[in-house]
């Protein structure tokens, strides 16, 4: 887990500590980590290490409490939409599959202790401290932008080691969630306030809104004398997850959600014009960037909407792989059988979702970004070690 957030994390942390950001909206014009060649290294160098260490745990004599159902999702859900893309995909993709294949059967090999998860938000809070303490002495190299008029803390738009204060905002949010899953109570007081200062910090709305939600998830638990966990759980995710699904498909003045709105319109056009494949999973990094009308809105990279982003990538063919993995995480959660993890993991499928309506937050390869807080969890998750569900809720 350490290696997998360190691969998408050391290469941008290189660069932003040589490069100050930039609060330039189109890609092409920011600094990347892709632009420096030493973090092109480790970036590279992280792939490989990541992959060696899943190929030894892959070969390994695995967990005998392992169940078939959840792997089988995964790689369903991984492969299927580069299979079925209306183009072949890269040379530059194979590896990465390779590398996503191999981490997904390392985990499934293990067992996936759900309580495993409790390091994500402990990594992510070191992270935190790293990016606050940089903020005070290095502001220019840490701010992602130090006149933003959606700050929070005067002149701070914290983005730390990453290129954009929502990246950082999110990784918080998610990670918060977790909390519960730290045994000892000062830990999970001391870094579940860090994580709430960095989402301050980085001005993200979303992130601020899904952590506020946790919150109020914490709150309602504290009844749970009276209250079903599971039930309350189940009702809130499916609630947060209809609103992903259905929100997009409303008529929105264009200028809605800070012009999320215009690009979810714009969206569906475009995946109108292939319904059942879709336009390819990589449209938005490549065919979006070579039309000057389409750039004007795609500029982002993502249709700023997870389903949205799917159809427009791979079609209902694309949704149809996704939905399982999504229902099959539900399911592994309501089966848990330790309290404090069921609270855990209904908390983070809401910030999910809530977060996935309106920023782009999913990633199922380990090279990009925000695995680590999508497809990692969801993957431990799907392929938890039938030990830690009751009898009764197994997939």
């Amino acid at each position: 887990m350490i290696a997998a957030i360190g691969l998408v994390t050391i290469p941008d942390l290189i660069t932003y500590l040589k490069v100050e950001h930039s609060p330039i909206l189109p890609p092409g014009e920011a600094a990347a980590a892709s632009d420096l060649p030493i973090a092109q290294l480790a970036s590279l160098a992280g792939s490989a290490l990541l992959l060696a260490l899943s190929a030894v745990v892959v070969l390994m004599r695995g967990h005998p409490d392992r169940d078939i159902t959840g792997v089988s999702i995964l790689v369903l859900a991984t492969n299927l939409p580069y299979l079925l893309s209306p183009e072949l995909p890269p040379l530059v993709d194979v590896p990465k599959l390779l590398l996503a294949n191999t981490f997904v059967l390392a985990i499934w090999n293990l067992g996936a202790p759900v309580a495993g998860l409790k390091w994500l938000p402990v990594t992510v809070s070191v992270i935190s401290v790293y990016a606050l303490i940089g903020g005070l002495l290095l502001p220019k190299y840490m701010m992602y932008n130090p006149d933003s008029e959606k700050a929070l803390i005067a002149g701070w738009e914290l983005a730390g080691p990453f290129g954009h204060a929502n990246v950082l905002g999110m990784y918080c949010a998610l990670s918060f969630a977790l909390v519960p899953l730290i045994e000892q109570p000062r830990w999970r007081l001391l870094i579940g306030s860090i994580l709430f200062v960095t989402v301050i910090a980085s001005a993200s709305r979303t992130a601020l809104i899904s952590t506020s939600l946790i919150a109020l998830w914490w709150l309602i638990c504290c009844f749970r004398s009276t209250i079903s966990v599971r039930l309350a759980g189940t009702f809130l995710v499916t609630l947060a997850a209809t609103t992903m699904f259905v929100l997009p498909f409303a008529d929105w003045d264009p200028d809605s959600f800070t012009g999320r709105a215009h690009v979810w319109a714009e969206s569906i056009r475009v995946w109108e014009q292939s319904p059942v494949f879709g336009m390819g999973v990589n449209w938005f990094l490549d065919t979006a960037q070579a039309s000057a009308n389409v750039a004007k809105w795609a500029f982002v990279g993502t249709g700023h909407n997870m389903v949205i982003d799917t159809l427009v990538k791979s079609g209902l063919l694309g949704l149809a792989v996704l939905v399982p993995l999504l229902v099959a995480a539900v399911a592994a959660t309501r089966a848990l059988r330790i309290t404090s993890q069921q609270i855990a993991c209904f908390g983070f499928l809401m910030a999910f979702f809530v977060a996935a309506t309106t920023e782009a937050v999913w990633a199922l390869l380990p090279n990009l970004q925000l695995f680590p807080i999508s497809g990692m969890v969801f993957a431990v998750l799907v392929m938890s070690r039938r030990g830690d569900r009751s009898a009764g809720e197994q997939l």
